[in-house]
């Protein structure tokens, strides 16, 4: 069965499926110039921005989900410690109890890290990024104030391409190399939480996937000829793990289509698979699904996703549940990519 998203934001479904999704069209039609007004007060001043004692590197998207923000943010983290930055990173917590709140993680102890509290990607942040404090919750000024007393002095702003209420000193604009921009439509009809115009904002432009790179790289040269561009893939980490095994692979994230691309790479045979929404909270009737489906397919392991998994938190099966690790992999442009980032941190923040 379809998710409903999928089905929504098909571009091209017919004159029959464009009758059914004209709701979606009208509010469309009215949230367009709505983000269109709300982004010229900010950038007329009109509405204010708000600018922190420390550097802001904010990581966003156009769409919504699934162009490989956090990742993206995770590794920017690391390689900015690395460069003996004191990074830390603001992330809204989606769904999770202190959204609405500020939660810290201190990076000292990710195991106790609870992902209802936090959310997902932060439980999965805490994991990835120990020592580095990881403030959750909405309001991104208080974060970021918060993360230069802890004594941060640079903030990755996780999807903050639209946060336009906080100053960025470098805006890093991921897109889906797979879909072709032009094609896409506004939100809630399609994907797009503000027209393709926007990537005039971005400095650094990071596209996954290589389906339409080409023709969006065009694109992006018409709207902004200054934004340095680079490509970026996904890659499994210790693959032989998984080569020859029969997978059940279940996922609840913006495109759980390139996660099974990525199980077939590292040489799994999927024997059967299930597709959630994004950011789906599992109950215990469906993960009883999942065992049962994986059973009967003949499988020798469960595959998720690293986000589903910290989501998950009690899974008794024969079978081994396993995550599939990624990493990120930017066609040896990484440093060129990393100096770009610490060069533009340097400079004025804007919103």
């Amino acid at each position: 069965m379809a998710r409903f998203e999928d089905w929504l934001f098909e571009p091209k479904p017919g004159l029959l499926g464009e009758i059914a999704r004209l709701p979606f069209s009208a509010i469309s039609a009215l949230y367009l110039p709505a983000i269109k007004l709300r982004t010229f007060a900010y950038q007329k001043n009109i509405l204010k921005s708000q600018e922190l004692p420390i550097p802001v590197v904010s990581v966003g998207n156009l769409t919504v989900g699934g162009s490989g923000k956090t990742p993206t943010a995770i590794w920017l983290a690391q390689k900015l410690a690395q460069k003996g930055f004191q990074p830390a990173i603001s992330i809204r917590g989606y769904h999770s109890r202190a959204e609405d709140s500020l939660a810290v993680i201190d990076g000292k102890n990710p195991e106790a890290v609870d992902p209802d509290l936090v959310g997902d990607e932060a439980a999965l942040m805490a994991k990835k990024l120990k020592g580095i404090p990881i403030l959750v919750g909405k309001n991104r000024v208080a974060s970021g104030q918060k993360a230069a007393e802890l004594g941060a002095n640079i903030l990755v702003l996780d999807d903050g391409f639209q946060h336009l209420k906080l100053k960025r000193n470098v805006n890093i604009l991921l897109i889906d190399g797979n879909k072709l921009l032009n094609c896409e439509k506004i939100f809630p009809r399609g994907r797009l939480r503000e027209p393709v115009s926007a990537i005039a904002r971005g400095q650094v432009i990071i596209s996954r996937g290589d389906e339409n790179f080409e023709g969006n790289r065009e694109q992006i040269n018409e709207i902004n000829p200054g934004a340095k561009i680079f490509r970026m893939r996904y890659l499994v980490k210790n693959p032989e793990r998984f080569a020859g095994k029969k997978a059940y692979a279940f996922a609840g994230i913006a495109q759980p289509g390139s996660f099974f691309a990525l199980a077939k790479d590292a040489g799994m045979e999927l024997v059967g698979k299930k597709e959630f929404s994004d950011h789906h909270i599992y109950v215990p009737g469906e993960l009883k699904q999942v065992r049962a489906e994986a059973k009967s397919s003949g499988a020798e392991i469960i595959l998720t996703t690293e986000k589903d998994l910290a989501r998950i938190k009690s899974f008794e099966s024969k079978l081994p549940i396993l995550a599939l690790e990624i990493e990120l992999d930017f066609f040896g442009t990484e440093n060129a990519l990393l100096e770009e980032v610490v060069r533009l941190s340097k400079e004025k923040p804007k919103c």
